[in-house]
């Protein structure tokens, strides 16, 4: 019986083209770098892509798994050069070892950026191309934040975005990129990818699949894949973030029919740009949010988001107008976290637990945005900041914040933490013996992925536009690059049928 050897492979980073935190070799070490069998390890079991990959493969009696390289870095500013060049060439050299293969699968961001290239995914997947040649099928997995190209469906129309953000889907789109090869493999299906590229790049703030614009766009796009001959739609919203000639929304459909995925790329483009002016949110700051907070009366507790200190959306992670606000308010059973303070954790550890201590908190990255808070803690708790994602989003893949200390200012937790991390899991919290359910407030550095685990746990959800790198604000960033013009920066005319749809096959 023949053996289809099939390599997976992951390359994951969102870059914030503005960002003062350039993405070094050490941010892939520090979030996710396994080469080889260590990737059985690391993602099997996992709702992630990659764990997708495997299941489906594992599966089939005929296919060897082949694992070359996953490296993924917490999003930050660009990915230097010799930090991609790095990667990109122990990828490649992974694929040059690996032998013959029949196909690989391949779990990219879509909104990198290195510092001397505007697009890396597209860079990467033509070095592959190049190196496994034009006959070998590639599937791809995407966020749905990717700034995608024309140039990369080139390469393979097999692309398959995350409909979900939160994203919970990640192992899904794993498991239809995966299913996908094969039936190009084994069945011979051939595969069209239509690609309209619309002059928009909205604010994800309002990018919620639960509700909105782009639930709107989601569902259409399950709708349209019920239909023949239509096989997948994905709708990109962008990472505005970036300063690249490639940046903002996108639709791809992957078709069996050639004539119905272009018509079916149309129609989505079209419904997209119809909707674009209800991604625009206006947004209290952070005083206005906190009186809103203060004023409310609920069973559950009630979340002022720092959006705009967002790790995952490349926030440094210690902004501190929130933090100072609260710390001023003083107000009962209150937390805050994670603040990212590596320097004030090894200063609670030398103080040690149940001692207090004058520490002068965050504001040492991004110090234009807030100042340290001088104050005087408490010594709660410390750990080695592990713990596993209870889920849904990244379900049980381990985390390492890199050191935590939870410190008590007057009537308020706060959570420290050593590395930039989203409060995206309550995980993060349990793990050093805090309960966020159990809080009348809650300040979280999140933006939108937290509401998949604490939704079910949390009552009204104020998000604020404290200043910050990923400030909802996007006329506040001095963009170079991208295109002109573009909405919502600028009043744009634009027509989708007066525009041709890219078409490439596999």
């Amino acid at each position: 019986m023949r053996k289809y050897r099939i390599g997976i492979a992951f390359f994951y980073h969102e870059s914030h083209s503005f960002s003062p935190m350039k993405t070094e070799i050490e941010h892939f070490w520090n979030e996710g770098y396994f080469k080889g069998d260590e990737i059985y390890d690391a993602y099997t079991g996992t709702k992630t892509e990659v764990g997708g990959f495997l299941d489906v493969l594992k599966k089939e009696g005929d296919v060897e798994v082949v694992p070359l390289l996953c490296a993924a870095a917490i999003p930050s500013g660009v990915v230097s050069t010799e930090a991609y060049s790095i990667i990109e060439e122990q990828m490649l050299e992974s694929i040059r070892q690996a032998g013959k293969l029949d196909g690989l699968l391949l779990a990219l961001h879509g909104a990198m950026v290195a510092e001397h290239l505007f697009d890396p995914e597209e860079h990467l997947l033509g070095n592959i191309r190049t190196l496994i040649g034009s006959d070998v099928p590639i599937a791809t997995t995407l966020d749905m934040h990717a700034n995608l190209s024309g140039k990369m469906i080139r390469y393979t129309p097999l692309h398959f975005g995350f409909k979900t953000y939160p994203h919970v889907d990640m192992y899904e789109q794993g498991v239809n990129a995966a299913v996908a090869l094969l039936k190009r493999l084994k069945d011979g299906l051939t595969f069209y990818a239509s690609f309209e590229k619309l002059p928009m790049m909205p604010p994800s703030i309002n990018m919620r699949t639960a509700e909105g614009p782009m639930h709107k766009m989601i569902e259409r796009a399950k709708q349209a894949e019920q239909e023949e001959g239509i096989y997948n739609v994905s709708v990109f919203g962008g990472f505005p973030y970036s300063d690249i000639p490639m940046v903002g929304a996108s639709v791809l459909v992957v078709a069996l029919d050639k004539e119905k995925g272009e018509e079916t790329a149309r129609k989505m483009a079209s419904l997209f740009w119809s909707v674009r002016e209800e991604f625009i949110m206006d947004l209290p700051d952070v005083k206005e949010g906190l009186d809103l907070a203060l004023s409310l009366e609920d069973t559950k507790p009630i979340v002022l988001a720092d959006i705009s200190d967002n790790p995952l959306s490349c926030g440094s992670g210690d902004t501190t107008e929130l933090l100072r606000e609260m710390v001023k308010a003083n107000i009962p059973n209150t937390l805050f976290g994670g603040l990212y303070d590596p320097e004030s954790i090894e200063a609670c550890r030398q103080a040690g637990v149940g001692n207090k201590i004058t520490l002068s908190l965050g504001g040492k990255v991004s110090p234009e945005f807030g100042g340290p808070v001088h104050t005087e803690a408490t010594i709660m708790a410390l750990s080695d900041g592990v713990f596993y994602n209870s889920g849904p989003f990244n379900q049980n893949l381990r985390v390492d914040l890199k050191g935590a200390a939870h410190i008590r200012i007057g009537e308020m937790d706060v959570l420290l933490i050593g590395r930039p991390m989203s409060a995206n899991d309550p995980e993060m919290f349990r793990h050093i013996g805090l309960e966020p359910s159990a809080k009348r407030i809650l300040g979280l550095k999140a933006k939108n992925h937290f509401r998949a685990a604490f939704d079910p746990l949390v009552g009204r959800i104020i998000y604020i536009d404290a200043p910050g790198i990923a400030s909802n604000r996007l006329s506040i960033f001095n963009y170079r690059h991208i295109p002109k013009p573009i909405w919502p920066l600028d009043n744009v005319e634009y027509k989708v049928e007066q525009k041709g749809t890219e078409i490439w096959k596999q």
